[in-house]
């Protein structure tokens, strides 16, 4: 089953908060924006799964991360990971050190509105 949900399940602040409270970068491989990557949000535990938009459930993850993974629940995809013999161990702390911070969502409010007070959309 597809649950392709878009980038109109989070709320632009929230997505916005979560992208700089992860520096704008894959938790998964480090890719980051500034370098041309294509960011989006991955449900650590998936949606599919019972998980929830909450912060703490959030990261941001490239595409091609998020869709390797797909639906699998953390535990599993690092199973597999390791399986694959890539260490683990930095990657899950990562992600527990990003998931820990606090959001700014004041701050991400502010960007948006001045984007739009700028006459910018979220596709430019």
């Amino acid at each position: 089953m597809s649950n392709s949900h878009g980038s109109h399940w989070a709320r632009p602040d929230l997505r916005l908060a979560c992208y700089m409270r992860d520096e704008w970068a894959c938790a998964y491989c480090g890719a980051a924006a500034e370098d041309g990557a294509a960011l989006s949000l991955d449900h650590l535990q998936p949606r599919e799964l019972g998980g929830g938009n909450e912060p703490s459930n959030l990261i941001t993850a490239c595409v091609s991360c998020n869709s390797a993974r797909q639906a699998l629940p953390l535990r599993a995809w690092l199973a597999s990971l390791r399986d694959k013999g890539r260490d683990t161990k930095g990657l899950a702390a990562r992600i527990r050190r990003l998931t820990a911070k606090p959001l700014d969502r004041a701050a991400a409010k502010k960007i948006l509105a001045a984007r739009k007070a700028a006459g910018k959309t979220d596709n430019q």
